[in-house]
Protein backbone atom coordinates (compact mmCIF):
# COMPACT_ATOMS: atom_id res chain seq x y z
CA UNK A 1 0.00 0.00 0.00
CA UNK A 2 1.19 3.58 -1.11
CA UNK A 3 2.03 5.78 1.90
CA UNK A 4 -0.20 8.32 0.73
CA UNK A 5 -3.25 5.12 1.00
CA UNK A 6 -1.97 4.76 4.37
CA UNK A 7 -2.18 7.99 5.46
CA UNK A 8 -6.11 8.13 3.91
CA UNK A 9 -6.71 5.10 6.09
CA UNK A 10 -6.75 5.65 9.65
CA UNK A 11 -6.88 2.08 11.02
CA UNK A 12 -3.61 1.01 9.27
CA UNK A 13 -1.53 4.04 9.83
CA UNK A 14 -2.31 3.06 13.45
CA UNK A 15 -1.32 -0.84 13.32
CA UNK A 16 1.95 0.47 11.13
CA UNK A 17 3.01 2.61 14.12
CA UNK A 18 2.22 0.47 16.55
CA UNK A 19 3.74 -2.53 14.97
CA UNK A 20 7.11 -0.32 15.03
CA UNK A 21 6.61 1.38 18.49
CA UNK A 22 8.58 -1.85 20.18
CA UNK A 23 5.22 -2.68 22.71
CA UNK A 24 3.08 -5.16 22.26
CA UNK A 25 -0.53 -4.89 20.86
CA UNK A 26 -2.05 -6.21 24.30
CA UNK A 27 0.09 -3.37 26.11
CA UNK A 28 -0.53 -0.74 23.54
CA UNK A 29 -4.60 -1.32 23.61
CA UNK A 30 -4.81 -1.45 27.61
CA UNK A 31 -2.69 1.67 28.15
CA UNK A 32 -5.31 3.39 25.82
CA UNK A 33 -8.05 1.80 27.68
CA UNK A 34 -9.16 -1.01 25.43
CA UNK A 35 -8.92 -4.59 25.10
CA UNK A 36 -7.05 -6.47 21.96
CA UNK A 37 -10.30 -7.29 20.47
CA UNK A 38 -11.28 -3.63 20.14
CA UNK A 39 -8.14 -3.01 19.04
CA UNK A 40 -8.15 -5.02 15.86
CA UNK A 41 -11.51 -3.58 15.15
CA UNK A 42 -10.43 -0.17 14.93
CA UNK A 43 -7.58 -1.41 12.86
CA UNK A 44 -10.10 -1.90 10.26
CA UNK A 45 -12.00 1.37 10.53
CA UNK A 46 -10.80 3.31 7.55
CA UNK A 47 -12.50 6.50 9.20
CA UNK A 48 -10.98 6.20 12.93
CA UNK A 49 -12.19 8.96 14.71
CA UNK A 50 -9.46 11.09 16.20
CA UNK A 51 -10.30 10.64 19.71
CA UNK A 52 -9.36 6.76 19.60
CA UNK A 53 -6.03 7.81 17.47
CA UNK A 54 -5.11 10.45 20.26
CA UNK A 55 -5.57 7.57 23.13
CA UNK A 56 -3.36 5.71 21.29
CA UNK A 57 -0.87 7.76 20.80
CA UNK A 58 -1.14 8.87 24.49
CA UNK A 59 -0.36 5.31 25.01
CA UNK A 60 2.55 5.32 22.57
CA UNK A 61 3.67 8.56 23.14
CA UNK A 62 3.12 9.22 19.85
CA UNK A 63 1.68 12.61 18.38
CA UNK A 64 -1.02 11.99 15.40
CA UNK A 65 -1.25 15.35 14.90
CA UNK A 66 1.93 15.75 12.60
CA UNK A 67 -0.13 12.67 10.74
CA UNK A 68 -3.64 14.59 10.73
CA UNK A 69 -2.62 18.46 11.73
CA UNK A 70 -6.60 18.79 10.56
CA UNK A 71 -7.67 16.86 13.03
CA UNK A 72 -6.39 18.16 16.15
CA UNK A 73 -8.42 18.90 18.62
CA UNK A 74 -7.65 21.26 21.13
CA UNK A 75 -9.04 20.43 24.69
CA UNK A 76 -10.12 22.35 27.01
CA UNK A 77 -7.92 23.13 29.93
CA UNK A 78 -10.90 23.65 32.47
CA UNK A 79 -11.89 20.11 32.41
CA UNK A 80 -9.89 16.89 33.86
CA UNK A 81 -10.24 13.95 31.42
CA UNK A 82 -9.30 10.59 32.77
CA UNK A 83 -6.06 9.59 30.12
CA UNK A 84 -4.79 6.60 32.30
CA UNK A 85 -6.38 3.25 33.09
CA UNK A 86 -5.03 4.37 36.58
CA UNK A 87 -6.96 7.44 36.75
CA UNK A 88 -9.88 5.42 35.66
CA UNK A 89 -9.50 2.92 38.54
CA UNK A 90 -9.27 6.04 40.89
CA UNK A 91 -12.18 7.89 39.24
CA UNK A 92 -14.12 4.07 39.51
CA UNK A 93 -13.20 3.28 43.17
CA UNK A 94 -13.95 7.16 44.08
CA UNK A 95 -17.35 7.04 42.99
CA UNK A 96 -18.41 3.32 44.13
CA UNK A 97 -17.21 4.03 48.25
CA UNK A 98 -19.22 7.28 47.32
CA UNK A 99 -22.41 5.08 46.38
CA UNK A 100 -21.41 2.52 49.20
CA UNK A 101 -21.29 5.17 51.73
CA UNK A 102 -24.73 6.92 50.49
CA UNK A 103 -26.84 3.33 50.05
CA UNK A 104 -25.62 2.74 54.05
CA UNK A 105 -27.28 5.63 54.99
CA UNK A 106 -30.23 4.99 52.95
CA UNK A 107 -30.41 1.50 55.06
CA UNK A 108 -29.90 3.01 58.33
CA UNK A 109 -32.30 5.59 57.46
CA UNK A 110 -34.84 2.61 56.47
CA UNK A 111 -33.77 0.84 59.98
CA UNK A 112 -34.83 3.91 62.12
CA UNK A 113 -37.99 4.38 60.07
CA UNK A 114 -39.31 0.85 60.64
CA UNK A 115 -37.70 0.71 64.75
CA UNK A 116 -39.87 3.85 65.54
CA UNK A 117 -43.32 2.09 63.81
CA UNK A 118 -43.57 -1.29 65.79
Amino acid sequence: MKKEDIKKHKGELLDSIVRNSGMTIKAVAKAAGYDRTSYYNHILEPQLPYKIISRYGEALRHDFSNEYPEEKVTRPTHTKEITTFEEMEKDRDYWRERFFRLTEKVADSFKEESSGEI
